[in-house]
């Protein structure tokens, strides 16, 4: 299975702008407003004011996406609420920045993944959990907590499972304070991911087939330019595993892919190396991904804001297993983290969600992994005191978060419904020349 590589997001655009409400109330020449019942009619001919637009922080009007000729993008987007969601991660994020603005300056920073929502829960032939860790920072974890409660009521509103909306995000937080309590405990793994597992494929041969098929190849001298940019990487590579061999790193082809849906609009590399040894079928994928600016999150960590460090150590710090071969590179100017791909990865998608039961798993899995993940070495060697700090925001919070999540999944959906109604008609589908 590789369904990972056509339902991938960790999206990253613009902010967009807000609609500003106008002072639409009347007023007689003494600055007082006249009685109802002796306000003047409007004069025959004068313009009639039309009530403001309500303001929605999360809109983007899609005549402001470059879409690219991507339709799948644009489908998906205007399909569903919880689609548009995982677009909008930015200003998401910022509103609540603004939302605990308050709290901000006295909360404990901790290990971010930056987009934790239901469908980046992942099963691959080496772990399961969250994955896509290209918006990981360091800020509050208010932000982790809210997103992906928030997606799990989305989740509820499109599957019909109102009811289950509250025990949901209960179950989550659960899972995220007993591992604030016990964060060393291992749990095992869900049945459904361990069912999903049995079911991957071991055929390697179709597996590159795939990769080989999806790959554009660099032209001659941009291959030069890309492998003399990742050089120093494949050197540390090298050098982190001896045991491998000089030629494991040797690259044997390279390209870009278009598959993602967002992501399909960010810069991204995928070579093929030579792996353990010259056979084909032991050839190993990696991916070189821009690293994306995050500087419209107003409440994280800006020192990291381009730095491939604060994805690669996002993920060796919350991941259940990190990806292999974890570095970065800088190409034509821009910098790129690198990871090795699994042969078999099965993003979760709403729609496979066979009840609220199996949901409910996935919270609680994904609330112990926020929670170990999240003080994961950021303290040490004072991990006790600030795993009760983090306990105690979260006790002290649960009301306001509760809320925070009702209103961000309103606030989401209005700003979808408009989105969709205005992109009802759009088709970016490329045309022949």
């Amino acid at each position: 299975m590789y369904s990972r590589y056509f339902i991938a997001f960790s999206l990253l655009f613009s902010l967009p702008g807000t609609l500003t409400a106008c002072d639409c109330e009347g007023h007689d020449q003494n600055g007082e407003t006249p009685p109802a019942e002796t306000a003047a009619p409007p004069e025959t001919g004068s313009a009639i004011e039309t009530p403001p637009e309500p303001e929605l922080p999360l809109y983007i009007a899609p005549s402001d996406i470059d879409f690219g000729g991507n339709q799948r993008l644009l489908d998906r987007l205007r399909g569903s609420a919880h689609g548009y969601f995982r677009f909008v991660n930015v200003a998401f994020s910022d509103q609540l920045c603004q939302r605990f603005a308050d709290d901000v300056s006295t909360l404990p920073s901790v290990n971010l993944h930056g987009d934790a929502h239901v469908e980046q829960y992942a099963i691959t032939s080496i772990g399961r959990g969250l994955t896509d860790y290209d918006d990981s920072s360091t800020g509050p974890g208010f932000l982790d907590l809210v997103r992906f409660g928030t997606s799990l009521r989305l989740t509820c509103e499109e599957r019909g499972w109102q009811q289950d909306e509250q025990g949901l995000l209960d179950e989550f937080l659960r899972g995220y304070e007993e591992a604030l309590q016990h964060p060393d405990q291992v749990v095992p793994e869900p049945a459904f991911a361990t069912d999903i597992r049995n079911g991957f494929s071991r055929d390697r041969t179709e597996f590159l087939a795939w990769v080989d098929e999806i790959m554009v190849e660099l032209e001659p001298d941009v291959r030069r330019r890309f492998e003399l940019s990742v050089g120093d990487y494949l050197e540390a590579m090298r050098e982190q595993h001896e045991e491998l061999g000089a030629g494991f790193f040797t690259i044997k082809k390279v390209g870009t892919h278009p598959l993602g849906i967002g992501s399909a609009l960010d810069r991204k590399f995928v070579a093929r190396i030579e792996g353990p040894t010259d056979d084909p079928l032991d050839d190993v994928i990696l991916e070189a991904k821009e690293v994306r600016d995050l500087s419209g999150i107003s409440c994280i960590s800006h020192s990291q804001n381009l730095d491939p460090f604060r994805v690669l150590v996002g993920q060796a710090r919350i991941a259940f297993r990190p990806y292999p071969y974890l570095g970065y590179a800088t190409i034509d100017d821009d910098v790129f983290w690198i990871h090795g791909w699994a042969d078999n990865y099965h993003e979760m998608d709403i729609e496979e969600f066979e009840s609220p039961e199996m949901l409910r798993t996935i919270a609680y899995d994904v609330g112990l992994q926020l929670g170990r993940g999240h003080v994961n070495q950021i303290a040490a060697p004072l991990d006790a005191q600030f795993c009760r700090a983090q306990r105690r925001f979260v006790e002290e919070h649960r009301e306001e978060l509760q809320e925070a999540v009702i209103e961000m999944t309103q606030m989401t959906i209005a700003a979808w419904e408009r989105f969709a109604a205005e992109a009802r008609d759009l088709d970016v589908t490329p045309t022949e020349p």
